[in-house]
């Protein structure tokens, strides 16, 4: 293994040291070349140390990141500046496993950039229990989503006419009637609608069609102008 680039900066003694640290610790040249991977690292992926050198790990990390992972590296050299990625790496036991490559710049006594060195951490239980709390959560949103419109049908089914109700045809609407009908004369599309309201569209398409047959008016500009003749919308929209 060549230390050439790092020289006094990364001894012997250091290496052996670095083998005792129970977390994946790396060593690169000033252009990013592998040129030490400690003992965890080598357990991690059941490989020898030369497989690691220059760019021989690059064979163990995952085809989908590699370009990532060039072109984070490329800058970090270009700025001397420390980085971060989440790629994926393969185990000893042929599966990829998600890390957290970090690394920093080794700087000389003069401030020039003679290497790099990082950390690599398995996060892939993290990353797992994200995806599932995301998956949780979308499925919520969905079970909402159904509750919204089991309401909007149950209160439609339940609605009727009050002895003594007020003349108005509007009295004889439901609440989500009224609301749907403020937004078709406001000049919402039936799509706008549904992501307002957060309902299917197939449901507003269903309380535009009852809102026509309860007020027998039969187009959208007819809704209009009953919304302005009952005061639901102002007459200068």
């Amino acid at each position: 293994m060549s230390m050439d680039a790092l020289g006094a900066e990364f001894t012997p003694e250091m290496q052996r040291a670095l083998d005792w640290v129970p977390a994946m610790i790396w060593v690169a040249g000033p252009k990013g070349d592998c040129c030490y991977v400690n003992l965890a690292w080598l357990e991690f992926t059941g490989r020898k140390l030369d497989d690691a050198l220059g760019d021989g790990w690059l064979s163990m990390m995952h085809p989908e990141d590699a370009a990532a992972w060039h072109a984070l590296i490329a800058e970090a050299i270009r700025n001397i500046q420390p980085f971060s990625l989440e790629c994926r790496l393969r185990r000893r036991d042929g599966r990829y496993r998600w890390l957290l490559k970090s690394g920093k710049p080794i700087l000389s006594d003069q401030g020039q950039c003679i290497g790099f060195v990082g950390i690599c951490n398995d996060v892939s239980t993290q990353k797992q229990a994200l995806e599932s709390l995301a998956q949780a959560s979308q499925k919520h949103r969905s079970v909402l989503a159904n509750l919204r419109e089991a309401v909007s049908v149950i209160e439609d089914s339940l609605h009727t006419d009050e002895p003594g109700a007020k003349a108005h045809q509007d009295d004889r609407l439901t609440p989500r009637q009224r609301e749907i009908l403020h937004l078709i004369a406001r000049g919402f599309a039936t799509r706008e609608i549904a992501v307002q309201l957060h309902v299917s569209v197939k449901t507003v398409e269903s309380h535009r069609a009852q809102l026509m047959q309860r007020l027998n008016i039969h187009d959208v500009a007819g809704l209009t102008r009953y919304a302005i003749r009952t005061g639901l919308v102002a007459s200068d929209l």
